[in-house]
């Protein structure tokens, strides 16, 4: 039997990042980890989701929607200049097949880097957020928010080298472990000391330090001194790329909430920052446990093209599967969800709240590219799409604008929907999938989620109040049905069924020795 991974008695630091670096282990239980690290991550993202919800609903009630809108227009700043200085090199250690003891400790300083000049550009960019949306306090948020940039970039390097190795339980305990103390943190700031906004802030601190704790105690690797700079250089280039991608992305996540707190001010920024998380709360417990297990499983068949497909197929289908019923079921039932986690004073964010769920049959599916391209090497052409795609999102928000955040909603999904197919297009072309697969994956539960989404809605509008989540409750059921339905009888989610079927199998097996 193997020595365990975290069995470091009797070894030196060096042969102990050694381990940590060699991830051969891993090939012949590939599948069966991607599966396992799938199950975990929905698990810890059940959790997650709890939290989250339980988080927005509680300060929801202790912070007005202007406070909220600040730390969105602070936040805009934050990010720009997070994708200009990030590189995103710690991907490098994720995709990479082998890497060396040099190449990760050379990205780590990168890193540290990085994240000491977005300080020093968050404070020259201080006057300048201040007179952009004509309000003293942004400024001060944004260089309070940079003090956890290089916190952020230990553990983020830590993650990766976790995420490598396929070590889920120890990301999942992190990653929720800094949100539940940053959650608990903001809620008690708001609640007892009055801190207002700040308690968003002293929430981003804290997650961040309790998160990047966590990983350096899970994660035995430790840096060294670098002697040989190379492989830090190639892995620059990968990074470079993802990084002008990701600040299109950037450009393209946060231009929405730029122009709408520069046109219409802090308060309808807050409505629209609020629905927009409230909708981006079940949409990561969706795309972020498969992202978290697909992109290294991915990326260590990616020589192998029919394994490589069938992989990423299975997961397109799975993954749209649940995301065409959280937007049948988000859509439906927009008001009341947004009358019981946000309460009283945020009707405006209803439809701006129903406008998003619109994109999301595109978006789901459509976010899946990024795996594609990170898995294969191709961040140069994921940065040439951004080019092409970020443009059209950037026209549809100038065109939305001037009816507020409503008409910025309506008019992003609508552009969603534009572009889907150009997107897979783009993406998979001189790869083992086609756009037929990729139509005859999503074909069933998109349409099924578009009945669903009608039904609801109708229910949700001629009900009383105490009807409507008996409704949105027998959607799901019926959606759920129909899904397994489709899993069970036709031949596109076969492969689906038997890997659920050998998952259990494993599990059983597991809880029988255990």
């Amino acid at each position: 039997m193997p020595r365990s991974w975290f069995d470091t008695r009797g070894l030196t630091q060096a042969q102990i990042n050694e381990r940590v670096l060699d991830s051969t282990h891993l090939d012949g239980q590939l599948a069966a980890r991607t599966v396992k690290g799938g199950a975990i991550a929905v698990s810890a993202q059940f959790v997650r989701l709890v939290l989250q919800i339980l988080s927005m609903a509680a300060l929801a009630r202790l912070l007005a929607p202007e406070q909220f809108g600040l730390i969105a227009m602070a936040a805009t700043v934050m990010a720009l200049l997070t994708a200009l200085t990030e590189l995103n090199v710690s991907t490098v250690a994720v995709q990479r097949r082998e890497i060396d003891q040099d190449t990760v400790s050379a990205l780590l300083i990168v890193s540290l880097g990085m994240a000491a000049i977005t300080i020093v550009l968050c404070l020259a960019a201080m006057p300048l957020a201040t007179w952009f949306f004509k309000d003293e306090r942004v400024g001060a948020i944004v260089l309070a928010m940079a003090a956890a940039a290089p916190i952020n970039a230990l553990g983020g390097h830590q993650y990766a080298l976790l995420s490598r190795n396929m070590r889920w339980v120890d990301i999942q305990i992190a990653s929720l472990s800094g949100l539940a103390a940053g959650m608990a943190a903001a809620i008690i700031a708001a609640w007892a000391f009055d801190a207002g906004y700040w308690a968003l802030v002293i929430q981003i601190w804290v997650s961040a330090a309790v998160g990047a704790t966590l990983t350096w105690i899970f994660c035995p690797w430790r840096p060294s001194a670098v002697r040989d700079w190379s492989g830090a250089k190639q892995g620059l280039s990968f990074g470079v790329n993802l990084t002008g991608a990701m600040l299109l992305n950037y450009v393209h996540r946060q231009f929405d909430n730029i122009l709408i707190g520069w046109r219409w001010g802090s308060e309808e920024l807050g409505h629209y920052a609020r629905a927009y998380a409230l909708l981006m709360t079940p949409l990561n417990f969706i795309s972020g446990p498969l992202g978290t297990a697909m992109i290294p499983a991915l990326s260590r068949i990616q020589d192998d093209p029919s394994k490589w497909r069938a992989g990423y197929l299975d997961a397109l289908a799975v993954v749209t599967m649940a995301g065409a019923g959280l937007a049948a079921l988000l859509y439906g039932a927009a008001t009341p969800i947004i009358e019981l986690v946000l309460g009283s004073g945020w009707e405006r964010a209803e439809l701006i709240f129903a406008y998003l769920c619109i994109g999301l049959l595109a978006t789901v599916p459509m976010d899946t590219t990024g795996w594609i391209y990170i898995s294969r090497g191709r961040t140069d052409r994921m940065l040439q799409w951004s080019l092409i795609g970020v443009p059209i999102y950037l026209a549809a928000f100038v065109i939305g604008l001037p009816y507020g955040a409503i008409g910025v909603a309506l008019c992003y999904s609508i552009s969603r929907y534009l572009t889907f197919v150009p997107c897979f297009w783009f993406a998979t072309r001189g790869t083992p999938i086609g756009l037929r697969d990729v139509f005859i994956t999503i074909a069933t539960p998109s349409l099924a989620a578009i009945a669903v989404a009608l039904g609801l809605n109708f229910a949700t509008t001629h009900l009383g109040p105490l009807l409507d989540f008996v409704a949105l409750a027998f959607a799901g059921v019926l959606y759920a049905l129909a899904m397994i339905t489709a899993i069970w009888v036709l031949p596109p989610y076969h492969r689906v069924r038997e890997r659920a079927a050998a998952a259990i199998v494993t599990l059983r097996l597991k809880l029988r020795r255990a």
